[in-house]
């Protein structure tokens, strides 16, 4: 389960990462090579000082709850409908790890006349720089264009709107062959949440003559990771708020200009809370085409935001990776003191820049925390 991100946590972090830098930069300047690597050794003896800080107010802070449902449903549809917010903490983590293999390498052997250790310094420099380069979609607006559209819609006056409950949170999974040979089979895996109407009967199946729709996670951002996170988030605390599902006016414009044929959408809480994601064609036909989800004035003094977001830690699947990144740090320490070999220091660079970039590329990518969903597969019908 996800923490709640506390000043205390955030301020560590910050400072982690900002020793961190440090230690990058003085690594990046000319040194004496047969001198220990004091200037990199104390800031980073800091971040990981700050680290293990971080991680010990991360497991004490309380965890993520449901959101009370408190107050009676709200009849105006907010018009200011609030982005997802830059991540700057990942920002920053993700050009730090980069450069880690160029860090390693030229505090490691950088200036001792190593033709091997040059060459290498070369390589990982270029690393380096390739993959800033591919970071810059980090400061993307993770919000996508069909999503914009709809804040665009909101603002100026007027969406397709229809009430809902925020139900089920779903992890859809569909398994289809390849057409690479038989028995060559993928998989591929959607997170979405069930809204329900209103009116909802206790018996199963009963939504009051309202179908429900699944409002997936949207593709914005860097990645699909963008998405699924935002709503996991969500889910993680918005379990029965009730509220309004919207849809663009220009829905239309959308529908015919994507393969998927999907439609952006956004579930309005009556807490105030925003959740941006995409409906499928056979879950807003009914709304959109048939009528069932009419043409709304928005109230441009609301305003609405994501849920906040919880702590980056999850104990259950970050340790590996941070255990990983220490290993590295601590084969850095022999040639930062400068108490072994030319040939050792560039194994030892080696190493320390690899799993520092190994343990920094993979940690955002761990799976969701998966206590919430509700799986379901389906497969394609060539394989039922």
């Amino acid at each position: 389960m996800s923490h709640v991100s506390t000043p205390l946590a955030r301020t560590l972090g910050a400072a982690a990462l900002l020793s961190a830098a440090v230690a990058w930069g003085a690594a990046a300047c000319q040194y004496d090579p047969y001198d220990p690597r004091v200037d990199i050794l104390v800031p980073l003896a800091l971040a990981a000082a700050f680290v293990v800080g971080w991680l010990a107010a991360c497991r004490a802070a309380p965890l993520v709850k449901p959101l009370p449902v408190t107050g009676p449903p709200r009849e105006a549809i907010p018009g200011r409908l609030g982005i997802v917010r830059r991540d700057w903490g990942l920002v920053a983590t993700a050009y730090l790890v980069v450069w880690t293999p160029f860090v390693a390498a030229n505090s490691a052997y950088g200036g001792r006349g190593s033709g091997l250790g040059a060459v290498y310094c070369g390589l990982t420099f270029l690393l380096g720089a390739v993959l800033s380069v591919c970071n810059l979609a980090l400061l993307q607006s993770w919000l996508g264009r069909e999503q914009r559209m709809l804040k665009e819609d909101a603002a100026a006056g007027g969406v397709h709107a229809v009430r809902v409950r925020f139900g089920t949170p779903v992890l859809e999974t569909y398994r289809y062959p390849t057409g690479r040979g038989v028995g060559k089979i993928a998989a591929s895996a959607t997170y979405g949440v069930e809204l329900v109407g209103e009116d909802e009967g206790e018996d199963e199946g009963d939504t009051g003559g309202q179908p429900a729709v699944r409002l997936q996670a949207m593709k914005a951002g860097h990645s699909s990771a963008v998405g699924d996170k935002h709503l996991a988030q969500a889910a993680a605390q918005l379990a029965g708020h009730g509220g309004w599902l919207c849809w663009p006016t220009r829905w239309r414009d959308i529908a015919g200009t994507n393969k998927e044929r999907t439609v952006s959408a956004a579930f309005v809480s009556d807490s105030g809370h925003v959740v941006w994601g995409v409906t499928r064609e056979e879950d807003y036909e009914h709304f959109l085409r048939d009528g069932a989800a009419p043409p709304r004035d928005t109230d441009p003094a609301l305003a609405v935001a994501p849920v906040p977001r919880p702590a980056r830690y999850l104990p259950n699947v970050h340790a590996s990776h941070l255990r990983i990144a220490a290993f590295g740090a601590l084969f850095a320490v022999p040639f930062l003191l400068d108490v072994v070999p030319d040939g050792a220091a560039l194994l030892l660079g080696v190493a320390s820049g690899a799993l520092g970039l190994f343990a920094g590329m993979t940690l955002d990518s761990v799976p969701r925390d998966q206590e919430l969903w509700t799986v379901r597969t389906t497969s394609h019908p060539s394989l039922q």
